[in-house]
């Protein structure tokens, strides 16, 4: 009777530790599983910047501090990484540091709701294979560290923006375009030639909204003004342009300015035939044109940074793409 009892008992303890076990194992997972959820909640974009580098987002979770790098999503698809540049009554600044996705990056839109992957983001989205140590989230120390001033704090709305007075924030503005250059063949040969003429331009922001601009052309003309013959044109301009904003990420810079074609051609009148001679001189001197030009400029938002730039004006009429910086 005594052994029976005592076996009795041993199952019991067996029985007791394995169940035990079993729970301490089960609630460690269940705690593993949910803690990947943690860090992917929801918030709603308030304002976004005219450079769309800026967001204002609510802080409802009460998840967010200066210094968190975070990405954006919609429907479990990244569109961009942002860092927390400030935060103040219950809502935060972001500033986005890279684009994921250029089709989820134009679906972010005022009052939308966007899911919030706090820390790394490298395994959103994908099934886990096993569980990593966590690893502190690196976060910048002070204010300084992310800005110079860009975002200030508006005390009477509470929310962040950039310098409202400046419609392109950053100072310079630089663009590679392309156009067509025509020139006036010699009368015996008639017609009219057309190149590709290749520019490049920077434009400053001396004052808010008022750029000075100066750009470069380069054509290059084959077998003119004769048979075996090139002529370069070297185009320089020098503009003045006021920003205007229009809708959908769109600026107007009308501008005046001045501008000059200086043109080469070794070969030019060098030919048997003295008036053939004077034809080629002559449609060489045609092509050299100096004068006060007027226009506008007109540049879309692509992305942040990046434009789609083109010039109709009285000097040239070209498109290409523009950087700011």
């Amino acid at each position: 009777m005594k052994l029976i009892s005592i076996y009795f008992i041993y199952v019991l303890l067996t029985l007791s530790f394995t169940v035990a076990a079993q729970s301490l194992v089960e609630d460690a997972n269940l705690n593993q599983d949910s803690s990947g959820n943690e860090n992917l909640f929801t918030e709603t974009i308030k304002i976004i910047s005219d450079s769309k580098k800026i967001f204002i987002l609510t802080n409802n979770n009460q998840q967010l501090g200066t210094g968190d790098f975070i990405s954006l999503a919609l429907d479990n698809n990244l569109a961009a990484r942002a860092l927390v540049a400030k935060t103040h009554q219950g809502q935060v600044g972001i500033k986005i540091l890279k684009i994921y996705s250029l089709a989820q990056w134009g679906r972010l839109k005022r009052n939308q709701e966007v899911q919030i992957i706090k820390g790394d983001d490298s395994t959103f989205g994908k099934k886990p294979v096993e569980a990593a140590d966590d690893t502190p989230i690196a976060k910048i120390r002070s204010e300084e560290d992310l800005y110079t001033g860009d975002v200030v704090v508006e005390d009477d709305i509470g929310v962040f923006d950039e310098n409202k007075n400046r419609h392109i924030k950053p100072d310079n503005i630089v663009a590679l375009t392309g156009a067509f250059y025509e020139a006036a063949e010699v009368e015996s040969r008639g017609g009219k030639l057309r190149t590709n003429e290749f520019g490049i331009s920077w434009a400053f922001q001396f004052a808010d909204n008022y750029f000075a601009e100066g750009l470069y052309g380069r054509a290059l003309m084959d077998n003119f003004p004769g048979d075996g013959s090139q002529t370069l044109a070297n185009h320089l301009t020098a503009r003045l342009k006021y920003n205007i904003k229009g809708p959908l990420y769109t600026f107007f810079m009308p501008y005046i300015g001045f501008h000059t074609y200086t043109i080469s051609s070794p070969d030019a009148g060098k030919t048997n035939n003295d008036a053939v001679n004077q034809e080629e001189l002559n449609a060489i001197d045609d092509l050299k044109k100096s004068g006060p030009v007027f226009g506008v400029t007109i540049m879309r938002r692509l992305v942040p940074g990046w434009f789609i730039k083109g010039d109709i004006g009285s000097d040239i009429i070209n498109v290409g793409f523009a950087i700011e910086f």
